[in-house]
């Protein structure tokens, strides 16, 4: 099974964040991460992922936070479109979609297989619709991001790097005289 190009994940990814940024958070849990469709992402769903990754990792290597989010909400988006369309999505699915990725030892460890899970999803969804069938599917899906987690792209549903979700912006230190 081919992987997405990273390009059109990318823009997937960041689809799914503005989407979210243009629907906002109105009534969110501070708890919550991410409402997709009728699901919720939850900061402690998200704290386990990164922890699970962290724990793969050499010194001085980082897990991206927003990466996870991303990985998280693209995989509750695919599931629910392989839900609809009676796309099977098995752990030994997931496992070939794997073997040939970096991402492959990293289903081996349990607090990291649900996120890795939730890219190999993403690529199973991907791959059976078609790049561009999937992408019009989430392009149209209900997802709000909480803002302390940045911005969500609208088609694609991924958060836009750069961009903050917070209503102020920091003040420019005065220059000393």
């Amino acid at each position: 099974m081919k992987l997405l190009p990273a390009p059109r994940m990318r823009r997937a990814a960041a689809a799914v964040v503005a989407a979210v940024a243009l629907t906002g958070c109105s009534g969110a849990s501070p708890s919550v991460v991410a409402y997709v469709g009728n699901a919720t992402i939850t900061q402690s769903q998200l704290e386990q992922a990164v922890t699970g990754l962290s724990s793969t990792l050499q010194e001085g290597q980082t897990v991206s936070q927003e990466a996870v989010v991303n990985a998280m909400i693209q995989g509750q988006l695919a599931e629910q479109i392989a839900a609809e369309k009676d796309i099977a999505l098995t752990d030994a699915d997931r496992d070939a979609v794997l073997a040939s990725s970096e991402l492959a030892p990293l289903a081996q460890v349990p607090a990291a297989r649900e996120v890795v899970y939730d890219v190999a999803d993403s690529q199973i969804v991907a791959q059976k619709l078609g790049a561009d069938a999937f992408l019009a599917e989430i392009a149209h899906r209900d997802v709000t991001l909480n803002p302390r987690y940045g911005v969500l792209d609208p088609a694609q549903k991924t958060v836009v790097t750069g961009q903050s979700g917070s209503l102020s912006e920091p003040v420019a230190p005065t220059p000393a005289p």
